[in-house]
């Protein structure tokens, strides 16, 4: 039964996700905003810190974004920034203390940002949108299911017993061999470019999962929500995407294929 559920809310995640994309990009951009919020309200929940400031981050953005031109190349930076800070958090040994400067830097950086840059590049092309959600979502069940089957080692026992070096490999292979013929058929990426893409986002991705996997553990919480049955919430959904977005569009950007 559960399986059933993860699988009709899968169904609906996707294709709300994808029909809006492919509808309109306000319809999309409101979906998103959505997204944010309730991830937002998420992470101000689990660490117990109200931050309402962090709810204005990404209407803002995304409105200079529309009235200054200049400003996408600022937020991409400020993406990768962000991406980089995550990596701190991630691979820090110190204790972090999660408090409403935590909160604030992550729900701008972590969340607002990187969602932001999503719907511009919605704007540019829809379809490497739809091709990022693949690399996604292939790499979590393709992990999911080699770490299921085969995996023994763990790759990060203290935050994340549960995921495997075997599972990551192997998400990352399946995903690549996957996502190459999908790029061939749709004649979307140069072949070099599309395994460098392929590769690099899926491998974020699972950077991403730790991250967040990291913070619950400090909250002593299995989800961010429940508004997701089957799969807890928004943030757990979403915590693998937000890291790989800001560097597949930055490695488009460097091979040209968006400004």
């Amino acid at each position: 039964m559960t399986l059933f559920v993860r699988l009709i809310t899968s169904f609906f995640y996707a294709g709300l996700l994808l029909g809006s994309l492919y509808i309109n990009t306000i319809f999309f951009s409101l979906v998103i905003l959505a997204m944010t919020i309730v991830s937002l309200f998420e992470i101000q929940r689990i660490t117990t810190k109200k931050v309402p400031i962090v709810y204005i981050f990404f209407p803002i953005a995304l409105l200079l974004s529309f009235l200054f031109e200049q400003t996408n190349l600022a937020l991409l930076i400020t993406g990768v920034i962000g991406f980089l800070l995550m990596m701190t958090l991630l691979w820090t040994k110190k204790d972090i203390d999660y408090s409403k400067a935590f909160v604030t830097i992550l729900g701008f950086f972590g969340v607002s940002i990187p969602l932001v840059l999503l719907v511009l590049l919605s704007t540019q092309n829809p379809d490497f949108v739809a091709f990022l959600f693949g690399v996604i979502w292939l790499n979590d069940s393709g992990a999911y299911l080699v770490g299921t089957m085969v995996g023994k080692r763990a790759l990060a026992p203290t935050i994340s017993p549960n995921k495997t070096i075997e599972g990551n490999i192997g998400g990352i292979i399946i995903t690549t061999i996957i996502m190459f013929f999908v790029g061939r058929y749709f004649e979307m990426f140069d072949t070099k470019v599309m395994l460098v893409i392929t590769v690099i986002t899926a491998f974020c991705g699972g950077l991403g999962d730790l991250v967040q996997s990291k913070i619950k553990r400090k909250c002593r919480v299995k989800d961010s929500g429940k508004i997701l049955p089957g799969h807890g919430g928004m943030y757990d959904r979403l915590d693998s995407l937000l890291l790989a977005i800001p560097l597949y569009i930055l490695i488009l950007v460097l091979f040209g294929y968006v400004s």
